[in-house]
């Protein structure tokens, strides 16, 4: 692989960092929609229960799976998913084969507020996008999803 430009990293940190601040608004407002009282931590166990459910592989998804997903700690994520299912978001179902194994899914509630959620988010992007060639915005999501699983990767090592 060549050498890498030090100016274009310096690019794509400054773009991150400019990104970062709507992002994280983004995400507030999102969970906000869900329940009031919801913040980043619970979002992000949230979100991994949606998506499992959405477009995830095959099975059920346990709470070892959202703590290797979200790399937080089982104890917070045990928190989160005890306000989730107090505020109807979640449901948690003990395992017949293994009592200490809890299966995660979402409500029909949760569910259909995501996809109400994801429509607005959509749109905000096909916005953002609208100039774009369809092809380098197909081309930008496989980037920054190998970008993103490369960081995923040396976070837990």
């Amino acid at each position: 692989m060549s050498q890498v430009n030090a100016v274009a990293l310096d690019d794509i940190e400054a773009a991150f960092a400019r990104l970062s601040p709507a992002v994280k608004g983004r995400m507030a407002q999102n969970a906000r929609l869900f329940h009031p009282e919801l913040r980043g931590a619970g979002f992000s166990v949230l979100r991994v229960v949606l998506l499992h459910s959405l477009r995830g592989p095959e099975g059920e998804l346990t709470v070892s799976d959202i703590v290797c997903d979200t790399h937080m700690d089982k104890s917070v994520v045990s928190r989160q998913l005890k306000d989730l299912k107090a505020w109807g978001l979640i449901q948690a179902e003990r395992s017949e084969q293994d009592a200490r194994v809890f299966f995660v899914s979402p409500t029909e509630f949760a569910l259909q507020r995501f996809k109400e959620i994801k429509s607005t988010t959509r749109a905000d992007y096909l916005d953002a996008f609208a100039s774009w060639d369809p092809s380098d915005v197909t081309e930008l999501a496989a980037l920054l999803t190998r970008f993103a699983e490369k960081v995923e990767e040396k976070f837990r090592a």
